[in-house]
C-alpha cells in the first residue's frame, strides 16, 4: 500500500522535474506514470501543476516555435505532435510566429552569402521541414 510519505516524496520530485525545464502535459503524465501512485493521486498532481501554470501545452508550443525558427512548419508540427501538443495549440503557436516563408528567406540569404548553390539551399530547407513552396519561393528576389 502506498503511504502518504511516498505521495509527498513523489510530489516534491515531480515539482522539481517541472521546474527544471518546460514540459508538456504528456511528458508530465509519463513522468508520473513511472511513479508508484494511484490514478487519483496522479491526477491530483497534474491538476495542481496545471493550476500553477507549470504545465501549459499552449505556452510550451509557443516557446518551442520561438526557439526553432530555423525549422520549417512540418518539422515543428511533427516534433510538437510527438510531444502530445494538440493541433490547435500547434496552429496557434505557428500563427503567432514569423511566417515560414520569411524564415526560409532569411536562411536562404545567409546560405547564398556563403556561396551555396540554389539546389543545395532548397535541399537544406526541405530537410529542415520547410514546405516545397517556401523553399522555392525563398530563392526569388
Amino acid at each position: 500500500m502506498k503511504t502518504e510519505n511516498n505521495f509527498e516524496d513523489v510530489r516534491e520530485k515531480f515539482f522539481n522535474f517541472l521546474l527544471k525545464k518546460p514540459c508538456t502535459f504528456r511528458q508530465a503524465e509519463e513522468y508520473l506514470s513511472r511513479q508508484e501512485l494511484n490514478d487519483e493521486n496522479k491526477n491530483l498532481l497534474l491538476d495542481e501543476a496545471a493550476n500553477m501554470s507549470l504545465i501549459d501545452d499552449s505556452a510550451y508550443a509557443k516557446l518551442f516555435v520561438d526557439g526553432h525558427l530555423t525549422w520549417g512548419n512540418a518539422k515543428i508540427t511533427y516534433e510538437l505532435s510527438s510531444r502530445g501538443i494538440s493541433r490547435e495549440d500547434i496552429k496557434n503557436a505557428l500563427d503567432e510566429s514569423e511566417d515560414e516563408l520569411s524564415r526560409a528567406r532569411e536562411l536562404s540569404e545567409n546560405w547564398r552569402r556563403l556561396g551555396l548553390e540554389n539546389r543545395k539551399i532548397i535541399n537544406r530547407l526541405l530537410s529542415r521541414g520547410f514546405s516545397h513552396n517556401a523553399a522555392r519561393s525563398s530563392l526569388e528576389d
